[in-house]
């Protein structure tokens, strides 16, 4: 089963905060499996602020979606991330602001999942080259529909 997850940073010593992710998640039962290039982009929302390092690595875990969510969460609190206040909406400004690591469900497998938590796959995998092309970095035979 393939599992991908997005990793980007636009904070501090960005190419660190990338190893320091990958590295915590291990430490969690999410085994690294691959990762993507890593590709500067400009940020999402308009929002003025520094350029992100994104990142695409494959997964193995035994956790379901939802478990993974919590851990994906979990290393977002132990490097720093600060816990937003109540539920933010999807798409919503507060959530493209700037961020020392930000982590990201892309795919699971085949699951079709669509909470107000978690959507699987990501909501907006099609509509980002850096995700697209960072898949295909692993995957050549990746499709997105």
């Amino acid at each position: 089963m393939h599992i991908f997850l997005g990793l980007g940073t636009n904070l501090g010593d960005r190419e660190m905060n990338l190893v320091t992710a990958r590295d915590l998640l291990m430490k969690h039962d999410v085994l690294v499996m691959g990762q993507s290039e890593i590709r500067e982009t400009e940020p999402l929302g308009g929002l003025d602020q520094p350029k992100y390092l994104n990142q695409v690595i494959e997964c193995s875990t035994e956790l379901d979606p939802f478990a993974l969510l919590e851990v994906c969460k979990q290393v977002e609190r132990e490097m720093g991330r600060p816990v937003p206040l109540g539920n933010v909406s999807f798409g919503a400004k507060k959530e493209w602001a700037s961020r020392i690591i930000d982590i990201d469900i892309l795919l699971y497998g085949d699951e079709k999942i669509d909470t107000p938590n978690l959507k699987i796959p990501h909501y907006d995998n099609a509509n980002r080259q850096f995700v697209i092309d960072g898949i295909r970095d692993i995957d050549k035979t990746a499709i997105f529909t």
